[in-house]
C-alpha cells in the first residue's frame, strides 16, 4: 500500500508528465496554415505605415516636384523687351531731326524645332526615375512592418512557452522537494532545479526586451509613440510558399524597383545623348520695333537673327558621355539582374529549407523529444535513471520548441523578403527601406549625370 508521501509523488510527476505531454500536443496541433490566410492585423498596420510614415512622402514629394517642372522645359526661353533713344545731333532733336527717335524693342529666341519636345521628354524621364524610388520606400516599409511584426509575434510566442517552461519548473520542484523529504532524492536534485527556475526568469527577461524593441520598430515605421500598445491575437504559424522558384523570380524582376531605375536610366541617358544632337542645330531670333519720331511720321522694324554653333566640341563631348553613360546603364541593369536572381534564390532556398525543417520537428524531432522525457519520467520514478537525465530530457524539448518558433518566423521574414524583391541583403538594409530607396535615386541620377547636365545645359 502507498503511503501518503509515496501517492504525493506520483501525483507531482503524474503532473509534470500531463504538462509535458500538453506543451508537445500544442506544437503537433499548430501544424502548417493555409496559403492565403490574412492577418487583419497585420494588414491595418501596412496601411497605417504606407498612409503615415515620412519616408514615403518624402519620396512621393520629390516625384510631384519634379513633375511640376515639366512645363517649363517646354517652355520658350522668356522675350526680351528694350527702350532705345537714337538723338540726330548734340541737342535734343526729337520731332524736328529726321533720324532721332524714340523706340521699343522686342525679341523673342525660337529654339529650333524638336528642342523644346526633347527637353520635355528628358524632363519626362528624370521624373520617372524618381517613381521606383517611391516604390522601393514602399515595399521596404511594408516589409519592416512585417519583419518586425514576426518578430513581435516570436518574442511573445517565446515569452509564453517561458511562461509556460517555469511553470513545469515549479511543478518539478515541488515533485523533487517531496522525493527528498520522503528519503528518495538528493538534495543536488533540489538545488539544480532551483538553478534552472532562476535561469528561466533571465529568458524572461530577454524576450520582454525584445518584445518591446519590435514594439517600438513596428511604432517607428507607423510613425507614432514608440510605447503605442499592439494587440496580436495571431499566432505565428507555417505558410508554405507554394510558388515555383521561377514564379517567384519572375515576379521579383517585374516588381524590382531598382530594375526598374536601371532602365530608366538608360532611357534617360539615350534622351540626353538625343537633346544633344540636337543641340547642334541653330537657334533663331525674332526681333521687332516702332520708334517715335515727335511729330515726324514713326518709323518700324523687324529682323531675324541665327546662333550657329560654330564650336560643336561641347556638344559632341556630351553626345559622347550620354551614349557612354547609356552603355554604362545596360551593364549595370545586367548586373542588376543577376543581383536580384542571387538574392531571390538565396531567400527562396533558405524559406523552402525552413518549411522541412519544420516539418522535421513537428513530425520527429518534438515527438521524439516528447518519448524521451516520458521515457526519463518513468525510469527516474522506477530509480533507474538520475535526476540530471529528467532536466536535460525536457530542456532538449523545450529548446526544440524555441528552434521551431524562431523557424517559422525566419520563414515569414524571407517571404516578407521575397516580397521585397530587393538586391540588398535585408539582415543589413533598414526595415523601412529608405537608405535602399536613396540609392535608387543616387546611382540613377549618376548614371545619367552627363548626359542631362549636357543635354539641359541648352535650355
Amino acid at each position: 500500500m502507498l503511503t501518503f508521501s509515496r501517492r504525493r509523488d506520483v501525483a507531482a510527476w503524474s503532473l509534470v508528465a500531463a504538462l509535458v505531454a500538453g506543451a508537445s500536443g500544442q506544437v503537433r496541433a499548430q501544424g502548417p496554415a493555409p496559403p492565403a490566410q490574412p492577418d487583419p492585423v497585420l494588414e491595418a498596420l501596412v496601411a497605417e505605415a504606407l498612409a503615415n510614415n515620412p519616408d514615403v512622402r518624402t519620396t512621393e514629394s520629390a516625384v510631384a516636384a519634379a513633375q511640376a517642372a515639366i512645363p517649363g522645359a517646354r517652355a520658350l526661353p522668356n522675350p526680351m523687351l528694350s527702350m532705345t533713344f537714337t538723338n540726330d545731333g548734340w541737342a535734343p532733336s526729337l520731332g524736328t531731326m529726321p533720324m532721332t527717335t524714340m523706340g521699343i524693342m522686342v525679341s523673342q529666341e525660337l529654339p529650333w524645332p524638336g528642342k523644346r519636345g526633347l527637353r520635355a521628354d528628358l524632363a519626362t524621364v528624370q521624373v520617372r526615375m524618381l517613381e521606383p524610388a517611391v516604390e522601393r520606400a514602399r515595399l521596404g516599409i511594408e516589409a519592416g512592418v512585417k519583419r518586425a511584426y514576426y518578430g513581435l509575434l516570436l518574442a511573445r510566442e517565446l515569452e509564453a512557452i517561458v511562461t509556460e517552461q517555469r511553470r513545469l519548473w515549479q511543478q518539478i520542484e515541488i515533485a523533487t522537494r517531496a522525493r527528498y523529504a520522503a528519503g528518495q532524492g538528493a538534495q543536488p536534485d533540489v538545488l539544480r532545479i532551483q538553478a534552472e527556475v532562476t535561469r528561466i526568469d533571465q529568458q524572461a527577461i530577454e524576450q520582454a526586451a525584445e518584445a518591446d524593441v519590435r514594439l517600438a520598430e513596428i511604432n517607428r515605421l507607423l510613425a507614432r509613440p514608440l510605447d503605442t500598445p499592439v494587440e496580436t491575437p495571431a499566432k505565428l504559424r507555417l505558410a508554405p510558399i507554394t510558388e515555383s522558384f521561377e514564379e517567384v523570380a519572375d515576379a521579383a524582376r517585374g516588381r524590382s524597383p531598382e530594375l526598374q531605375a536601371a532602365r530608366l536610366a538608360i532611357e534617360a541617358s539615350e534622351a540626353a545623348a538625343a537633346l544633344a544632337r540636337r543641340e547642334l542645330r541653330p537657334d533663331l531670333t525674332v526681333q521687332g520695333g516702332y520708334m517715335n519720331r515727335g511729330g515726324l511720321d514713326p518709323m518700324w522694324q523687324a529682323g531675324i537673327g541665327v546662333s550657329w554653333p560654330i564650336d560643336t566640341r561641347r556638344r559632341r563631348s556630351e553626345i559622347a558621355e550620354a551614349e557612354i553613360a547609356a552603355k554604362g546603364g545596360r551593364h549595370r541593369s545586367g548586373s542588376l539582374e543577376l543581383q536580384l536572381a542571387y538574392r531571390t534564390r538565396e531567400r527562396y532556398t533558405r524559406a523552402k529549407a525552413a518549411e522541412r525543417l519544420v516539418a522535421l520537428y513537428d513530425g520527429g524531432i518534438v515527438p521524439q523529444d516528447q518519448m524521451t522525457v516520458e521515457s526519463a519520467l518513468a525510469n527516474y520514478q522506477t530509480g533507474n535513471v538520475p535526476f540530471a537525465s529528467v532536466l536535460e530530457a525536457i530542456t532538449a524539448l523545450y529548446a526544440d520548441r524555441w528552434a521551431r518558433a524562431g523557424l517559422v518566423a525566419e520563414h515569414a521574414r524571407l517571404v516578407a523578403s521575397l516580397y521585397e524583391a530587393s538586391v540588398d541583403d535585408a539582415s543589413a538594409m533598414g526595415p523601412s527601406g529608405a537608405p535602399a530607396a536613396a540609392r535608387i535615386r543616387t546611382a540613377a541620377s549618376g548614371s545619367v549625370a552627363g548626359g542631362m547636365s549636357g543635354g539641359m545645359s541648352g535650355r
